[in-house]
């Protein structure tokens, strides 16, 4: 007769293999530390799945990356629009709050996606998250020389201010994943990124804000 299988042990491994996946990535996850965690004997897990692969699949699918990335693009063409950065936290951006709540809501999910996706059919999802950040940066580069050519008195944004712009953007993937490893609960989540936003945003406008010829920060 076959064996029933019982959704609660399914939704125990799932549970078990977010966390297994987000605390040590997919390549080093061991099929064992799922099957501990979920409480079923490694040969009762290949009863509802056929490896580690095939749950990674279940829990990182193509549709929720695709999410993920669809919010961070809309947040990103918000700033592209805005002149002021430090506008843009959380209690004053409906973008930035969706994306918050999605990274809530699924967070084990990002982190696995940002950080503990290599060697799977998402591995690339990190690349494409950094690239887009640096993109916005690029376009708000050009947006800020383009506005300088209306003042003669103004410099060019520097090689140097260019490449720690890129970094910020590219460290903030860094970021997004420790917040998310750190807190677990809504509160203290919203409330982390709310301080990291307001240190981000305000001090890349610094950043950019050009005051006559002279650089923030010269006298």
């Amino acid at each position: 007769m076959a064996q029933t299988l019982k959704d609660e042990v399914r939704e125990r491994i799932l549970a078990a293999a977010r966390q297994v996946y987000a605390e040590q990535g997919y390549a080093t996850a061991r099929l064992v530390d799922i099957a501990e965690g979920a409480r079923v004997g490694t040969g009762n897990l290949y009863r509802y799945f056929k490896g580690k692969e095939a749950i990674f699949d279940d829990i990182a699918t193509p549709r929720l990356a695709a999410e993920l990335l669809r919010r961070l693009r809309i947040r990103m063409r918000e700033l592209g629009r805005m002149e002021d950065w430090g506008q843009a936290t959380v209690s004053r951006s409906a973008s930035a709050d969706a994306l918050l709540n999605f990274w809530v809501q699924h967070r084990e999910e990002v982190i696995i996606l940002l950080s503990g996706a290599e060697g799977t059919r998402l591995g690339h999802v990190r690349s494409l998250v950094i690239s887009e950040l640096s993109r916005q940066a690029g376009r708000y580069i050009r947006k800020q020389e383009e506005a300088m050519q209306n003042h003669a008195d103004s410099l060019p944004v520097p090689p140097v201010t260019r490449f720690i712009l890129t970094r910020i953007f590219a460290s903030t993937v860094e970021m997004i994943v420790a917040i998310l490893r750190e807190y677990k609960d809504q509160e203290s989540i919203r409330a982390a990124f709310a301080d990291f936003w307001r240190y981000q945003l305000h001090g890349l406008q610094s950043l950019l804000t050009r005051t006559g010829s002279t650089m923030p920060g010269e006298h």
